[in-house]
């Protein structure tokens, strides 16, 4: 070889046979990883057939692939094998997967080995914070009838569970106890979206009684995000006639300013809510109620403070298409002052404010007029409080006369008062 500026010159057969040798090998490479390539793809291919043996063949392609292990030990049981032993061997593999350890748990106590099930469930839980360990624990401690052990690993699933199906979860308590203040001190964490989902389950169930507390616990913790099941709530109690109950619930959240409306005071003859109709309807509660009536459609003014109702002529004989419930004092009177003007509407239109006793569904007072006027007007109608429960509601309603068309025409209502009288 000749030293040429420094740098050793290869003769140019070297450099050919060099290159060919650098060639071989890559091939040889690329070779190499295409074959576990197609192996892996084939093993995986493997993986996912029904019968023990031909996931076996996956997992000797690639024993460290701890997910084939795991289709293993589900094709073993679902054709009567054990899948303890693909169980183990996946979490040696990857000893942080949970779902590995509650497969072991179950198993385990499947075959009566409450000992080991136990302790893999609680491994499953201590590697990983998730819902699914602690909820699988909940439910092992109630089989085994261990509440000391049951209520902590309940709690701690609400604690961390988000977005996941609650209602399993208030069904089991359930089932453990009838005792809803147990429940609630025991299970149930001051997480609002958790105190949403009970009080909803609640709901649904029927146990109304229950959920006082939990309501009062969600409006302390609430947004505006909440309104919607506290407003059902609200209505679940106005439908049962638990007026205390329902004014709590509506009080609280117009203090918070969930709601834009000042709280109701019944004794200081504060009764009704939004008179002027500064807000859009609330829809439940003691808030204004949009009936969704076929042929009549709704607007609200929101400058000129008053809304307004359009009747096409298609719309029922018999319809309410506004309402509001009243929180009242009993046996007490009272005068509702409303202002109103309607457009192209027949005398007399059938359209008129009613004050309704929700108990006995009894008309209380004398009905309004008539509703027809094409210049605003103001009028006013007494009546007096039931001697029981005093909770009414005011509705506008329809009825269609006899002899008369249906209503055609729009009505627009401003500035209603209601006052209590000695």
């Amino acid at each position: 070889m000749e030293l040429t500026d420094n740098v050793w010159s290869v003769p140019p057969g070297v450099r050919r046979v060099a290159k060919r040798l650098g060639a071989a090998c890559a091939l040889a490479m690329l070779a190499l990883a295409g074959y576990w390539s197609l192996r892996l793809v084939w093993a995986d291919s493997l993986s996912d057939a029904s019968d023990p043996e031909t996931v076996a063949r996956a997992v000797r392609l690639s024993p460290g692939n701890a997910g084939f292990r795991v289709k293993l030990a589900r094709a073993l049981d679902k054709n009567g094998g054990d899948p303890a032993g693909a169980l183990e061997a996946a979490s040696l593999l990857d000893p942080s997967d949970a779902a590995i350890w509650m497969r072991l748990g179950l198993n385990a106590e499947m075959h009566g080995s409450y000992g080991r099930a136990e302790s893999d469930l609680l491994e499953a839980a201590r590697v990983s914070r998730r819902f699914a360990p602690r909820w699988a624990l909940a439910n092992y401690y109630f089989r085994r009838n261990d509440p000391g052990h049951f209520w902590p690993w309940v709690r701690q699933s609400l604690e961390v569970g988000n977005g996941d199906d609650l209602g399993p979860v208030f069904k089991l308590c359930w089932s453990t106890t009838q005792d809803a203040q147990a429940i609630l001190e025991r299970a149930i964490p001051e997480r609002r979206t958790v105190l949403n989902a009970y009080l909803s389950f609640l709901i649904q169930e029927g146990r109304l009684s229950a959920g006082v507390p939990v309501a009062r616990q969600l409006i302390a913790v609430s947004t505006a995000g909440d309104n919607s099941t506290l407003l059902n709530w609200s209505d679940r109690l106005l439908e049962s006639h638990d007026l205390p109950a329902a004014l709590e619930t509506w009080n609280a959240m117009c203090a918070r300013r969930l709601l834009p409306y000042a709280p109701l005071d019944p004794e200081h003859g504060v009764s009704l809510t939004d008179g002027s109709f500064d807000a859009d309807a609330a829809g439940g509660g003691f808030g204004w109620r949009i009936g969704s009536v076929p042929g009549v459609s709704c607007g609200r003014n929101a400058k000129e403070r008053y809304l307004w109702f359009s009747f096409s002529g298609t719309q029922p004989d018999c319809c309410e298409p506004l309402s509001e419930y009243l929180a009242l004092v009993p046996a007490t009177h009272y005068r509702l002052r409303f202002r109103y003007r309607t457009s192209d509407m027949a005398v007399p239109s059938g359209l008129q404010w009613q004050v309704q006793d929700v108990e006995s569904g009894a008309r209380l007072g004398a009905r309004s007029p008539w509703l027809s006027s094409p210049a605003w007007k103001d009028d006013e109608i007494e009546f007096t409080a039931a001697s029981a429960r005093a909770l009414a509601r005011l509705v506008l309603a329809y009825q269609r006369l006899p002899g008369t068309p249906r209503l055609e025409g729009s009505v627009l209502i401003s500035r209603l008062q209601l006052e209590r009288l000695p």
